[in-house]
């Protein structure tokens, strides 16, 4: 019944197609007739509590072309490691709003790896802990199209994404992340992912960087950025094509770039905002009014040097 009910939420939105809603020992027998893009697996069935990890396990090892988001009752910890080391790209838990299930599944369909605040630590925690990765000063060793395909290995993307943006044969990308796991001595692509946020900065701070290392960024770095998620330069792309300053008046172009400064400034508000709420308990309500003060007269002094510029 909880199958069905997923199912029917699901085919309520153009985004998804629902191949199938099945039982455990039916879903291998499905996969090369309906070749589905996600599967999302309950991880208690009632076979067993631990049979939903066993049967992401079974279905990774059929196809490699596959999502997985595995459904927990609870975002235990142990659960959640269990989850992502038994193929998981994603794990919703049922306590959750059915509109987060959508969210996850369209991320990990993009390739991208599908994680709340909670999951993250525990992952992080499990990382860290691993001896497994121990390769953070062998990053330097890998060559150039080694680094290529772990960024994007990283990202979420999986060997035929990879294969694909690099032009090169899904054979050569299995090639690389074999060497690439040998140097950086780690067992899969979430303790690559961990490894690459570890060795290197933060995305974003690297972005900005480059970004704002000119006091008027080149064409080429406002359209890098903007190609690599970062919302200023998106927002900048947009007005840019909008106004037809600096670039071709285009609206199509403006529409594409400010709908995905939205989209990810939304993130990056969401993202901030459990950042926020977090703090809040750490913090005295003295403390939280006099940033709040100081925060609101930075923004009313910006606010004067606009209009004085202007």
């Amino acid at each position: 019944m909880n199958s069905q009910l997923l199912a029917e939420s699901l085919r309520r939105d153009p985004r998804f197609e629902v191949a199938a809603v099945t039982s455990a020992p039916n879903i291998l027998s499905i996969l090369p007739l309906k070749k589905p893009g996600v599967a999302v697996i309950s991880a208690e069935l009632d076979s067993g509590p631990t049979r939903g990890m066993q049967l992401a396990r079974s279905v990774r090892a059929c196809t490699h072309d596959l999502s997985i988001v595995i459904l927990l009752e609870l975002l235990e910890r142990e659960k959640v490691i269990a989850a992502f080391r038994s193929g998981a790209k994603g794990v919703f838990c049922r306590s959750e709003p059915l509109s987060e299930l959508h969210t996850c599944i369209e991320r990990v369909s993009d390739g991208r790896i599908c994680t709340g605040r909670v999951e993250t630590e525990y992952l992080l925690e499990a990382i860290e802990s691993a001896p497994t990765c121990d390769g953070l000063a062998e990053l330097r060793r890998l060559t150039q199209r080694e680094v290529a395909v772990a960024d994007l290995a990283a990202q979420g993307l999986g060997n035929k994404q990879i294969a694909q943006k690099l032009e090169v044969s899904e054979h050569t990308v299995k090639n690389h992340l074999f060497h690439i796991f040998d140097k950086l001595k780690v067992a899969n692509r979430i303790e690559l992912l961990f490894l690459m946020v570890k060795g290197r900065d933060n995305q974003y701070g690297e972005l900005t960087r480059r970004f704002f290392s000119e006091q008027k960024p080149s064409e080429r770095a406002v359209v890098e950025a903007a190609k690599n998620g970062f919302p200023p330069a998106q927002l900048v792309l947009g007005m840019a094509h909008l106004d037809g300053q600096g670039f071709e008046k285009d609206d199509r172009a403006a529409y594409h770039w400010l709908r995905m400064a939205e989209v990810n400034s939304a993130l990056v508000l969401k993202e901030t905002r459990q950042g926020i709420d977090e703090l809040k308990s750490r913090l005295t309500p003295q403390q939280i009014q006099e940033l709040e003060q100081q925060i609101s007269q930075e923004v009313q002094e910006q606010h004067k040097r606009k209009l004085k510029a202007a």
